[in-house]
């Protein structure tokens, strides 16, 4: 039919034609149209496709049901702004939009708005790095809430997929990229020990040094908080050793430009005296820092993306292939590294 009508004039014989093609009972078909929560996501997909092939406008109570997105971010920067871009690129060829939260890490913060979330009829959630615990999660998801995770801090289970870089050879890129310099004495800055992240970079190191025949040195393994002061603090520690590194290896970029900066303030050369390699290469300025900085690219878009995809599959209720996704990440080589200088 070419002329919509709404759905509030549905007479009941056309909810009884409407339920006999879905196979659903007609009690089935008011409640998708009043925007109810315990029909599945099959049914009232399959519901509202019939409706809308008769030419009725649903009322917003069911059209939000089927459109309407939630995605919990910690904060608003440009690494968390990449994904966010992906992920919204991913909605542009489809009837649906997003409505976003900020958690600042908390759990309180993300719990409560999440919770507003479910009260606005949301069809799915992304989460970024949630505060959410895997079984707060596995919770959504039995209240038939699709989710997807980006950046978990711990590993999930099967139930509950995920997009990510593929953070053990990401490592690997870095550190054979320094051991091919010439670089045996390579520290490294760690995020947060705890975190799933940290874990699977610190392997990268341990078989990226195996590997070369090259011994670990615990001294040479700092602890960071992700935040470039640390990388300046730690720096300044690997700096008084008596025998201090020749190359310095971040877990992210705000703790190797923090690294860069307590180089400089000693004198040192970067990269003559010290090589310094970062990760994520989420800002625009790392090409114009002196020297320009070294880094593993993570490929965030794409994860925002992907991320979306996988999430319409869980709403459609459409099998996956993998659970678990990891994206392969790029070195980008600026100048920040160069050869082990003789003297060290």
């Amino acid at each position: 039919m070419s002329n919509h009508k709404s759905t509030d004039k549905i007479s009941r014989t056309v909810i009884g034609d409407i339920a006999e093609k879905s196979g659903v009972s007609a009690t089935t078909v008011s409640r998708v149209l009043h925007g109810h929560r315990d029909v599945s996501l099959a049914t009232r997909n399959k519901v509202m496709q019939y409706i809308n092939e008769l030419g009725y406008v649903p009322p917003r109570s069911a059209r939000t049901a089927t459109s309407l997105l939630g995605m919990s971010v910690p904060v608003f920067n440009s690494y968390f702004g990449y994904i966010m871009e992906g992920a919204y690129e991913s909605l542009q060829s489809r009837d649906a939009q997003f409505i976003t939260i900020r958690t600042h890490n908390r759990y309180e913060i993300e719990s409560s708005q999440v919770q507003q979330l479910l009260n606005q009829n949301i069809t799915g959630l992304l989460f970024i790095l949630p505060q959410h615990s895997a079984e707060d999660l596995l919770e959504l998801q039995r209240k038939n809430i699709p989710v997807v995770v980006t950046d978990p801090f711990v590993a999930l289970p099967d139930e509950i997929p995920t997009v990510m870089v593929e953070n053990i050879s990401a490592s690997m890129l870095a550190m054979e990229h320094l051991l091919s310099l010439g670089h045996r004495r390579i520290a490294i800055i760690t995020g947060p020990p705890h975190w799933g992240m940290t874990i699977n970079r610190i392997a990268g190191y341990y078989a990226a040094l195996a590997s070369a025949g090259v011994p670990i040195d615990p001294t040479l393994i700092r602890e960071g908080r992700w935040m470039a002061d640390s990388g300046e603090e730690v720096t300044e520690q690997l700096l008084a050793l008596p025998e201090p590194p020749t190359a310095i290896f971040a877990f992210n970029d705000d703790m190797a430009i923090g690294a860069m900066h307590a180089i400089q303030t000693h004198g040192l050369r970067i990269p003559e005296d010290i090589s310094v390699v970062g990760f994520d290469d989420a800002s625009l300025n790392l090409p114009f820092l002196t020297p320009a900085l070294t880094t593993v690219r993570q490929p965030l878009t794409e994860i925002g993306r992907l991320a979306v995809d996988v999430l319409y599959r869980l709403i459609q209720q459409q099998p996956l292939e993998a659970t678990h996704i990891k994206l392969s990440a790029r070195l980008i080589v600026r100048d920040s590294t160069g050869p082990r200088s003789n003297s060290r």
